[in-house]
């Protein structure tokens, strides 16, 4: 505001819900005959698949953008208009996955524009891309704006932002798309490029012609080779692969053996390298398989199993195995894209049969959250399962993430839900610079074949003795984000009554308490829809994974938590618990997870209770960083 004042405007700041035509019709008038232009730039966001999409969501979304810019253009028709300019998004053209209800209302402006434009009335619609910084991606991380640079459509500078507004303006057109593309990057992905940017792209039909072949190609490579020659061929195109997802300029950068997170792979990284790898093979990969393999040498073994498994490649391009594939139960097709397509067995009835995944999101999507849980844990109850420690003989094993000389042990406890495992504080981890040794902790009962818990005090015992494993004698600190919270909490309480030994520290990252009849206040619709919106990443929850979730959800609440005597962070987001985060709300206290003892550090982070671990991330552990400091902790060299 300030710079406009200093160019000799006078500038007024005045609430307006946009998506109210009174309140913007009071706005108008308000203004009256001083009125010489309109610039619309509301915009909301509320990400998700088509199949999440109900009439609340549209509603957020269309609201702000194509409300707002309709009842502009009613209100403003006998104006004598210098300009009418609205603020849309390539998100309409290009960039819209998961964004359905977004690309649909900037697509409205569009279209608004180019009727205005025909009834002689002053029209502009900018189809912006990301801006750097700004706007709605004001909370992009650097791995977001590094992803869409290797897509080729890096972020724009808000500098160059304005001057393409200037430009737009002085146009005259109606509809514009100030998109900045890097044309050599567009080439070089691996996925499909939007169909409005394929003339860019020269060789596009070229590789998309050439890419059956491909994978034919190297199936005959690897028929012809001896077993060593074969795991060398997988184990070079795994690292290649994700030495260039990762920004390297070789695949030398990377040690085969290292575990994925460790090198800096996040959900949707992992997602770009295992789409990359089904097109190189012609195989048809589990969503997961890069993070369940944990090193490129283990994925590389895996490759070659499946490809000695496999038969010739059919004519489109895949194998029989696969497409019919143990690993594609989780029903996914869409090696292009990632997305979840439903590839379902056709029953008898010409209707692909009900999943228990599909009998959860049915139950989400209808506001009736706790009949879904309730049918998750009715499936638990028909698993293996254990009610002592002393009953199973192996738990899953920590995975190192990071190593530090100095410090205590940062021990990460996952979250017990169908989206938890260790890769969840991947972000998280990245920005600590190696400061810490970390380690991340499955839960129980998340892959085929595992035991879950059958009581609160065997699920405990379980972490507990996970934890000293990990551990190893030396000094750690408990983290857990969300629902790992409580575990965390739980397994320090039980540690220090029942062991002797106390940790250095927890750390709670926007953890609700469930405890007590807490639970009443979790808002289980709100987080479940959010889990759903993950699935573009995780792929189709399998039912492992959702009775596991089920069982879990039933055990945290009965979880054991004696106060603990270590000290505790408590880290609280100041956005509301919504997914698209954008109604701060310190003063609501039922919508926000509080400290559960007087005692607890609190320390708040702009954040809601997604982004926390993920666009925020950099803040979250900047937070931790400082309280571990405070408290005595070193943070390592």
């Amino acid at each position: 505001m300030g710079v406009l004042g200093g160019l000799g405007a006078e500038v007024s700041v005045v609430a307006c819900d946009v998506s109210d035509r009174g309140a913007v019709a009071g706005l108008v008038e308000g203004v009256g005959a001083d009125l010489v232009g309109v610039v619309h730039a509301a915009g909301a966001g509320d990400n998700g698949l088509v199949g999440s999409m109900d009439g609340v969501r549209l509603d957020g979304v269309l609201g702000a953008k194509a409300d707002g810019a309709w009842y502009l253009h009613e209100l403003t028709r006998g104006c004598a208009l210098e300009f009418f300019v609205m603020f849309s998004s390539a998100g309409g053209s290009v960039l819209a996955a998961g964004q359905a209800n977004y690309a649909a209302a900037n697509v409205f402006l569009d279209a608004l524009a180019v009727q205005r434009h025909a009834e002689g009335l002053p029209a502009t619609s900018l189809a912006y891309g990301l801006w750097a910084g700004a706007g709605m991606g004001e909370w992009l991380g650097e791995a977001d704006l590094e992803r869409m640079r290797r897509q080729g459509l890096p972020a724009l500078d808000p500098v160059q932002g304005l001057a393409l507004f200037d430009a737009g303006l002085a146009s005259g057109r109606a509809a514009l798309v100030p998109l900045p593309i890097d044309v050599a990057a567009l080439r070089a992905r691996t996925d499909t490029i939007p169909a409005l940017l394929r003339d860019l792209a020269h060789t596009t039909k070229r590789r998309s012609a050439v890419s059956k072949p491909d994978a034919t190609s190297l199936r005959q490579r690897f028929a012809q080779a001896d077993q060593e020659g074969q795991e060398t061929l997988l184990r070079t195109l795994v690292l290649e692969r994700a030495a260039a997802l990762l920004g390297h300029s070789s695949a030398d950068a990377l040690d085969a053996e290292r575990d994925f997170l460790e090198t800096g792979f996040d959900s949707l990284s992992a997602m770009e390298l295992r789409n990359a790898l089904m097109k190189d093979t012609g195989l048809r990969l589990a969503p997961m398989v890069v993070f369940d393999s944990k090193s490129p040498a283990e994925l590389a073994r895996l490759l070659r199993t499946d490809l000695l498994a496999a038969g010739p490649l059919t004519p489109d391009g895949t194998d029989e195995v696969s497409a019919a594939g143990a690993r594609s139960s989780d029903g996914l097709d869409g090696a292009e894209s990632g997305a979840v397509t439903g590839r379902a067995e056709v029953s008898s009835a010409g209707r692909p049969p009900e999943t228990l995944r599909d009998l959860f999101h049915s139950a989400v999507v209808s506001g009736r959250a706790d009949k879904g849980f309730a049918l998750l844990q009715a499936a638990a109850d028909v698993r293996p399962g254990f009610g002592s420690v002393d009953e199973i003989d192996r738990l899953p094993a920590a995975v190192r993430l990071t190593d530090a000389a100095e410090g205590p042990h940062l021990i990460c406890l996952s979250t017990p839900m169908a989206t938890g495992g260790v890769h969840q504080h991947a972000r998280l981890v990245s920005h600590f610079g190696g400061r810490h040794k970390i380690s991340a902790l499955p839960v129980p009962g998340f892959l085929a074949g595992e035991s879950l818990p059958t009581s609160a005090t065997a699920a405990v015992q379980a972490l507990a003795r996970s934890v000293l494993t990990a551990a190893d004698g030396k000094p750690f600190v408990l983290l857990g984000y969300s629902s790992g919270g409580t575990l965390a909490y739980a397994t320090a309480g039980y540690l220090e009554q029942e062991c002797g030994v106390r940790p250095a520290g927890v750390i709670l990252l926007d953890t609700f308490a469930v405890h007590d009849g807490g639970s009443d206040g979790v808002p289980l619709d709100g987080l479940a829809l959010g889990m759903f919106d993950k699935e573009a990443v995780f792929g189709s929850f399998d039912s492992s994974r959702l009775s596991a979730m089920g069982r879990w959800v039933e055990l945290v609440p009965q979880l054991p938590l004696p106060p603990v005597e270590a000290p505790v962070l408590f880290v609280q987001c100041t956005q509301s618990f919504v997914p698209n985060g954008d109604d701060p709300s310190p003063e609501l206290v039922s919508g926000r997870a509080e400290p559960w003892e007087t005692a607890h550090t609190l320390r708040t982070v702009s954040a809601n209770h997604f982004t926390l671990v993920e666009d925020r991330a950099e803040e979250t552990a900047h937070v931790i960083d400082e309280w571990l400091e405070s408290n005595g902790t070193p943070t390592g060299a």
